[in-house]
């Protein structure tokens, strides 16, 4: 009797097994990676007024960053 108690698996483990199929989760893939390139582009967008942002994430970008190193030298100068 005992023995069997602790391997009965609870019935909201039953309800969430089903999502962690390989087939659902290649379904999901794709929408999952779209909503995070979504959400990091957000988080890029309202990061990049602050100058720590641009020093440390927007000059290191290899074509464009010079344009956050000249915006940050005429703010400095500005100052």
């Amino acid at each position: 009797m005992l023995a069997q108690q602790w391997t009965a698996v609870a019935p909201w483990m039953r309800r969430f097994a089903s999502l962690a199929h390989r087939e659902k989760l290649v379904n999901y893939a794709p929408v999952l990676a779209t909503w995070g390139t979504a959400g990091g582009i957000a988080a890029l967008f309202l990061l990049e007024p602050t100058p720590i942002a641009q020093e440390d994430i927007f000059q290191k970008i290899p074509v464009v960053g010079s344009f956050w190193a000249k915006k940050l030298a005429a703010r400095e100068q500005k100052d």
